[in-house]
């Protein structure tokens, strides 16, 4: 027996603690309701990945009105709309937490009546604490039947539904058997109807049949395929003939129905007096002497919502409840006793359909996705080639305009302008009809993603500026998101950017060890961004602070000498100011968790020789952006006053090499594996990596120039041999050369970290042309023309074709009166080095390429 049903708020279950995602389908949305009431509460609760599914159609008719549009879509949540033949009709409410879950199926609809005013039945399944995973076989079944409606197109918005399962281990692995007391039916419209799976659980030859509505297909058809196919000794219908949809003139030639008026006896408790009785629940219950089966959830009594045929079937949402009882407890009883609708109803029924007749409006189209690309915007789907759109922002002031391709009606071609800013773009497409192409923006929409560590984490970022005692808790969050999170490399195919097309026949990838594009520099598109989960959050925050750089010195604390003259007014008993941070002690215990996190970082470079190429080079780069935030906070006030580091410069050295060597050394490098991963497909992480490992030769203070250049001898007892970090920049320039972002990567970056003794902009522009050189050599080793003079070291040697990598630095040179013997690096070998004859070996001075040009041949 069901226990009691009771009125309760969906607004106050959405408002509870615990979720991190909701996924909501609706026929129908007021979006200023769900915009300003509902996602302000699940956002304030830590609820932060949110998606609203809305039918297509529907969607379009609230663009049409400033009133009613999104203002919030795309940027602060995921609005996918549904395109159907039918109607996108479930009413389903999904809501994902980490101990918790809950699935809400009804027949509201997300606007302020479906949530409060009219009378709705809506079923709630629930799961929590250690016994979650006994309860979530019908919420993994809703989440992934509302999947299935995901523009497939569009691999940015199917992340979005991957974030939402992230973290929810009660979700994953093996699930209890569903109870057939209570079962989630659903229908895409395309695939079984909904009558033919409810049909054989229906008591056989029911004494009474009670179906209710406020939707009924226009002949019937139905309620008279109940008729045949259950045969009821009584069909109740109920309706309220101030609302219902159905066609009186049908109902006077149907036989076998009685139709009793039901507005106003739902048992709704603390039903305000004065308050509307719109009767919108939809219902079918069978009482048979073996039993009752009730039927509730989005389904109207009619052809498109619960039979097969035609085109033009609904999506729908249903719950087959087999409990006794569970009619009474919403007091359905009440229902079928109503009294019989008389012909004055009828009359209503008829005028009022007559009114609406006259007022409906005209087509207003419908809304398709888009996102952001290098050239424009990709479509989910076309709406005609080389059609003119406005474009539009949130705010709703125009843009500009763009145009849909010719050759590929999935591109719209578009200013940086519209595509960074527009909300929607806004014309007319093939056919005639009004659409609006609403902009989903994954960068935006995944800041909410996430869950309470990744708010930890932007806490942290956010108070680092003001707070230094954040130090500590940040490197602690770090630590955990690079190296403990399963989740940090996005699975999700990359969409085909424009840029791609007709690329099919280009040059593959150049030499494997150095993977330089042998079709030119990397400018022609953006990369695509390889991170995932909490490990995105934390290189989102760093990369922004390397572009724009911190802001000014805390402003917190006033200066010891900014002293407030005493006044009459004074009392002297305000509050002492609060105690200046314990620099020394931060600075020392910041440098701590930095080589912790170093050595961690090195360690994993050594496993990942038989690991996953790209979750390494996504890691690198968070811990390299890491060590650049400290690096540049370094230079506020509050710390280079008093001559502390954050940062030790021994464990960038070791970053330096271990990362460098593991990055770009060699066919089997992370560089050349992690390409070969991601089918030849560059990703931002890895420019991110190679524009910081150059960074730390900066920080080293290496510089080749000054080396090569060098007239007097090196006197190793006073002073580093600089050929060996020479060496091992020169593995990191071979993939900088042809790398536009890592480059600017470097130049940020080295911008950010100045040096008295130095001049920046000058070691970056040198540094920059020796890369350049230094990769034609590699890309055409046989050119290369020996210079009229012995070798030194420094220079580049080219060795056979048999050795990987071919070019490298001549560490040492032992003059013969035979041949020169010279030293390269080789860390196969015991000793790392490995000697060659001068008579085996070619070689050429590495100069800036504007110096050097003549010495390959061609150049």
């Amino acid at each position: 027996m069901p226990r009691e049903a009771t009125a309760f708020s969906l607004l106050e279950a959405l408002s509870e603690t615990g979720f991190q995602a909701s996924v909501i389908a609706t026929y129908c949305c007021y979006f200023p309701f769900y915009e300003e009431v509902v996602l302000r509460r699940l956002l304030d609760r830590g609820c932060t990945n949110n998606i609203l599914m809305v039918d297509a159609g529907l969607c379009a008719e609230a663009f049409a009105s400033e009133d009613t549009r999104p203002r919030r879509a795309g940027r602060d949540y995921t609005l996918v709309p549904v395109h159907l033949r039918g109607a996108f009709h479930p009413k389903l409410i999904v809501a994902l937490g980490k101990s918790k879950g809950a699935l809400f199926v009804g027949s509201h609809n997300m606007t302020l009546a479906g949530f409060g005013l009219n009378d709705e039945i809506t079923n709630e399944f629930r799961t929590s604490g250690a016994g979650a995973r006994q309860g979530a076989e019908v919420i993994r079944a809703a989440l992934n039947y509302l999947q299935t409606f995901a523009p497939t197109a569009l691999s940015d918005v199917g992340q979005v539904f991957g974030a939402v399962k992230r973290n929810i281990p009660w979700l994953d692995g093996p699930v209890a058997v569903e109870s057939n007391e209570r079962i989630l039916m659903t229908t895409t419209g395309q695939d079984a109807d909904l009558w033919g799976r409810i049909r054989p659980l229906i008591p056989k030859r029911p004494s009474t049949a009670f179906v209710c509505g406020p939707f009924f297909d226009k002949k019937l058809a139905f309620l008279q395929q109940l008729l045949d196919d259950v045969k009821p000794r009584r069909l109740v219908v109920g309706i309220d003939p101030e609302s219902v949809e159905i066609d009186p003139v049908v109902v006077r030639k149907f036989r076998g129905a009685e139709f009793v008026n039901v507005a106003g006896l739902s048992p709704v408790p603390n039903r305000r007096e004065s308050g509307t009785t719109y009767l919108h629940a939809k219902v079918l219950w069978f009482v048979g002497s073996d039993g009752e089966l009730l039927v509730t959830g989005s389904a109207n009594p009619s052809k498109a919502a619960l039979l097969s045929g035609g085109e033009w079937r609904n999506a729908e949402a249903i719950v087959v409840d087999r409990r006794d009882g569970a009619a009474k407890a919403l007091g359905l009883e009440v229902l079928i006793a109503g009294p019989m609708v008389e012909a004055k109803d009828w009359e209503r029924v008829v005028a009022r359909q007559a009114d609406r007749q006259q007022d409906t409006p005209d087509g207003v189209g419908t809304v398709i996705l888009a996102v952001p690309t290098d050239d424009g915007l990709l479509l989910e789907r076309s709406i005609g080639q080389n059609i003119t759109l406005a474009a539009v922002a949130a705010d709703g002031s125009l843009l500009g305009q763009a145009v849909t391709g010719v050759d590929d009606q999935l591109v719209i071609n578009a200013s940086a302008a519209v595509r960074d800013v527009a909300q929607t773009l806004r014309g007319v497409g093939q056919g005639k009809k009004p659409v609006v192409v609403l902009v989903h923006r994954p960068d935006e929409v995944a800041r909410n993603v996430g869950g309470d560590r990744q708010r930890e984490l932007r806490r942290a970022l956010g108070a680092l500026d003001e707070d230094p005692a954040q130090l500590d808790t940040l490197l602690k969050l770090t630590e955990k998101v690079i190296f403990d999170s399963d989740d940090v490399v996005s699975s999700e195919p990359a969409i085909r950017r424009k840029a791609e097309s007709g690329r099919d026949d280009a040059p593959k990838l150049g030499p494997e060890s150095l993977a330089v594009d042998a079709v030119g520099r990397r400018a022609g598109r953006k990369k695509r961004r390889l991170a995932s989960g909490d490990i995105l959050v934390l290189l989102d925050a760093l990369m922004y602070r390397l572009g724009e750089g911190l802001s000014g010195p805390a402003s917190a604390r006033p200066p010891v000498e900014e002293v407030r003259p005493v006044t009459d007014d004074d009392t002297g008993d305000e509050e002492p100011p609060p105690p200046p941070p314990p620099y020394e002690l931060l600075a020392e215990t910041c440098r701590g968790k930095v080589g912790r996190l170093v050595r961690r970082m090195a360690k994993q470079l050594d496993a990942a020789r038989t690991a996953g190429a790209r979750r390494a080079v996504v890691q690198l780069a968070a811990v390299l952006s890491v060590v650049h935030t400290l690096r540049t906070m370094e230079q506020r006030t509050e710390w280079r006053s008093k001559h502390l580091k954050l940062v030790d410069p021994d464990d960038e050295w070791v970053l330096f090499e271990a990362g460098g060597l593991a990055l770009a050394w060699g066919g089997s490098s992370l560089a050349a594996r992690s390409l070969k991963e991601g089918d030849g497909e560059p990703f931002q992480e890895f420019s991110m990596a190679i524009g910081l490992l150059a960074w730390l030769a900066w920080e080293a203070q290496i510089n080749v120039r000054a080396a090569v250049e060098r007239s007097s001898p090196i006197d190793l007892e006073e002073e580093d041999d600089p050929w060996y970090p020479i060496q091992v920049f020169a593995a990191v320039a071979s993939q900088l050369a042809d790398d536009l972002e890592a480059r600017d990567t470097l130049i940020h970056a080295v911008g950010r970290t100045a040096r008295r003794d130095a001049d920046g902009s000058a070691w970056v522009a040198n540094h920059l042309r020796l890369a350049d050189f230094l990769a034609d050599v590699v890309k055409a080793p046989e050119a290369v023309q020996r210079p009229g003079r012995a070798p030194r070291p420094g220079d580049l040697v080219i060795l056979g074709s048999a050795l990987d990598p071919r070019v490298r630095i001549a560490l040492k040179v032992v003059p013969s009166s035979a041949s020169d013997k010279i030293t390269v690096f080789d860390p196969d070998d015991e000793d790392e080095e490995r000697h060659f004859l001068t008579t085996h070996v070619n070689y050429v001075e590495w100069l800036a390429k504007d110096t050097a040009a003549r010495r390959i041949a061609g150049a």
